[in-house]
């Protein structure tokens, strides 16, 4: 048996035993409640995986970066990329999203019910500050029913309600290679109203050499109370002056120096600038019934971004983007059965323009092949149009079981207008999609204590434009298709005083998948990322999840998450999918001390992957350790807690990222040596 494998066996059933003996001599638990499948249901009668992280997992003394720092606590994640904040964390789910060369693809976010995920289906949650978090839930598995275009899973976050949130709040933070860290909050009520008031300012000089960074985030919360119904409006303010891009190495440059940055980051002085403003208007109201209500709410976004690219060409891309929305909810009982009805309008313009830019490393024709450095230059617009319905009941006499049926369709269109047309060739274009999926989920009550769960869900995933990129010029790249998924999963699930146990068996089958060109007949210079669709691939794995609270040692919590998967082309070749590891496994133990002395510890394992579809390149396991010491000093007025953390304890050779195909070999982003930080964190209730 693999030892992360042995491990986690011994860590479950080392602590799921005990609490099995003791199950009769307990009382019922206070319920999880999750909303993220919509129709909010209890935890353990979810028909779908999923995991919910709450605040003190994401603080609780970690350095608090990126607001994915605490997503290694949910089985079938890996997250990559936290220290290079030009290309953002990268998330996959399941295998959903590996291929992203930058940002969250195939993965939809949610902040307070506002989408991160543009119509055409990026995501960047730089706009999501890590200290205001007070939950998020992950959703695993490919389900279009719930949230249309792109939805190999969901991370949905939510913000600190002001009505629940400390009544003030300052941390700061320091640390090596040049970490700096402030966030302050206020909180307060006015007769119905109550407002939350929130900022961060984060600066970072980088473990290698090019990954300066400085990052400010600004947030107004408002809830205004009226009777059975709910005003509140959502303002998010993003300004990230500086965030460098040191670039993928190839294996050789990775093991003479680490700490280097890519020739050609440094010679082109890659990294990006962005300022984003969101805001969002929403109202819910409750009628007499629990679950009869009506939700609305609308958004819009306007992000401003600029990105110089780590290599010579038409490589520094600016556009300014606009994203206008809107989402009507209807949920009510007919009888023993819940009827959701949900109905959303989004509209996305983004305009996008290619500079060439050379610094004399090689001389280059921009391609359109005018005398200026424009090389590209267009409008590019998506509209989406959704309509969906969910309708649950239970089943059997004493309400055992509890099912799940829904439908959606989707109204997708993608529109290029190409303002540039060098040579006066026009490459405008449209794409139309019209899509609808469905799922049928079920969950069985076992007894007190123990559920069990099945689902068959269907999802598609249209191209970005990024990804819709045209090696030969501007406009849609020919012969580059939506992808559609299948997936069936059944689990188990327990919840007690003492543990908490998810397992999930699940199965994906992926036609047309978008993946990383590695050959695109392009410019063989071009260090551009292109895509095309893979005929079949297929995903089976096993996720694990637990929580242990041992009765023999009460101030110990235990945590971990176990993933296998077998990710491959299915086809003659069989080859590995690139980037997907065999094993991940993360282990965190804290122990509450006397006197308000806390440690923690945690340890993630990455088993092997490959860089590259023809599986030549492969990568190694990686193991790295954190450590986290502090004290809470309480009085009658306010909470103080200290810390100090040591990440990479044992200074373990590991990778921050994989670059997938990545051109020239530049397949490695090294991940950083040990690092020192200490922290104070002050709440006043």
């Amino acid at each position: 048996m693999p030892r992360p494998l042995c491990l986690f066996v011994l860590f479950t059933t080392g602590g799921l035993w005990p609490g099995l003996l003791a199950a009769q001599e307990q009382s019922e638990p206070k319920a999880i409640r999750i909303t993220a499948p919509l129709i909010e249901t209890r935890w353990q009668e979810a028909p779908s995986g999923v995991t919910l992280i709450e605040a003190e997992d994401i603080g609780e003394g970690r350095a608090p970066l990126q607001p994915t720092d605490a997503l290694s606590l949910a089985p079938g994640v890996l997250v990559q990329n936290r220290d290079n904040f030009a290309q953002n964390p990268r998330v996959s789910i399941r295998g959903f999203g590996a291929r992203a060369p930058f940002g969250i693809r195939g993965v939809r976010v949610r902040l307070d019910g506002i989408p991160l995920t543009t119509v055409d289906g990026q995501a960047q949650i730089d706009a999501i500050d890590p200290s205001s978090i007070e939950s998020v839930e992950v959703l695993r598995g490919a389900n279009a029913v719930l949230h249309g275009n792109g939805s190999g899973g969901l991370l949905d976050y939510r913000s600190r309600h002001p009505r629940r949130a400390d009544r003030a709040r300052a941390e700061a933070q320091l640390g090596g290679f040049g970490l700096r860290r402030a966030h302050g909050a206020f909180t307060g009520e006015h007769e119905a109203l109550a407002y939350r008031v929130a900022g961060t300012h984060l600066q970072q000089a980088g473990y290698r050499d090019q990954s300066e960074v400085e990052r400010r985030n600004a947030g107004l919360y408002l809830d205004h109370q009226q009777g059975r119904r709910n005003w509140f409006a959502i303002l998010n303010h993003l300004s990230n002056p500086l965030a460098d891009d040191p670039g993928g190495l190839t294996y050789d440059e990775w093991q003479d120096d680490p700490e280097q940055a890519a020739p050609l980051a440094s010679n082109m002085d890659a990294g990006q600038q962005v300022d984003q403003n969101i805001a969002s208007l929403g109202m819910v109201h409750r009628f007499d019934q629990r679950d009869h209500q009506l939700r609305l709410q609308t958004w819009l976004t306007e992000r401003d971004f600029q990105q110089q690219l780590p290599f010579p060409g038409d490589s520094l891309i600016r556009y300014d983007r606009r994203i206008l929305g809107g989402t009507l909810h209807y949920q009510r009982p007919i009888g023993e059965l819940t009827l959701h009805s949900q109905f959303s309008l989004e509209a996305q313009r983004d305009d996008r323009q290619r500079f060439c830019r050379n610094t004399d490393l090689d001389p280059y024709l921009c391609r359109s092949g005018i005398s200026t450095d424009l090389a590209l230059d267009q409008i590019e617009r998506a509209r989406n149009t959704g309509l969906g319905l969910q309708l649950a009941g239970p089943l059997g006499e004493r309400d055992q079981g509890r099912w799940i049926i829904g439908a959606r369709h989707d109204r997708l269109s993608l529109s290029i207008a190409d303002q540039l047309q060098p040579g006066g060739i026009d490459n405008s274009g449209e794409r139309l999609y019209r899509e609808t999926h469905y799922s049928l989920g079920y969950s069985h009550t076992l007894n007190q204590h123990w559920s069990a769960f099945t689902q068959f869900a269907t999802s598609f995933e249209a191209p970005t434009f990024t990804e819709f990129a045209n090696p030969d010029g501007s406009g849609f790249r020919p012969n580059l298709e939506p992808q559609y998924s299948e997936s069936v999963e059944v689990g188990l699930r327990a919840r007690q005083y003492h543990y908490r146990l998810e397992a999930t068996l699940f199965t994906v089958r992926v036609e047309d998948e978008i993946i990383v060109d590695d050959d695109p007949g392009a410019d063989p210079s071009d260090e551009r990322t292109f895509y095309r669709n893979a005929d079949r691939t297929r995903r089976d794995g096993i996720e694990l999840g637990a929580r242990w609270w041992p009765e023999a040692l009460p101030r110990l919590q235990l945590s971990g998450a176990l993933t296998w998967m077998d990710a491959r082309f299915d086809d003659a070749s069989d080859k590995t999918l690139p980037g997907l590891p065999d094993w991940t496994l993360f282990l965190d133990a804290e122990y509450d001390f006397r006197h308000g002395w806390f440690a923690g510890i945690s340890t993630q394992h990455i088993g092997t992957r490959y860089a590259d579809d023809a599986n030549a390149e492969r990568v190694g396991s990686q193991t790295a350790t954190d450590l986290r010491l502090g004290r809470e000093l309480n009085s009658l007025h306010h909470a103080t807690r200290l810390v100090i953390g040591i990440e990479n304890l044992f200074d373990a050779e590991h990778l921050g990222n994989l670059r997938i195909n990545a051109s020239n070999d530049r397949y490695y982003e090294p991940g950083a040596e040990r690092r020192f930080y200490a922290g104070i964190e002050i709440s006043w209730p």
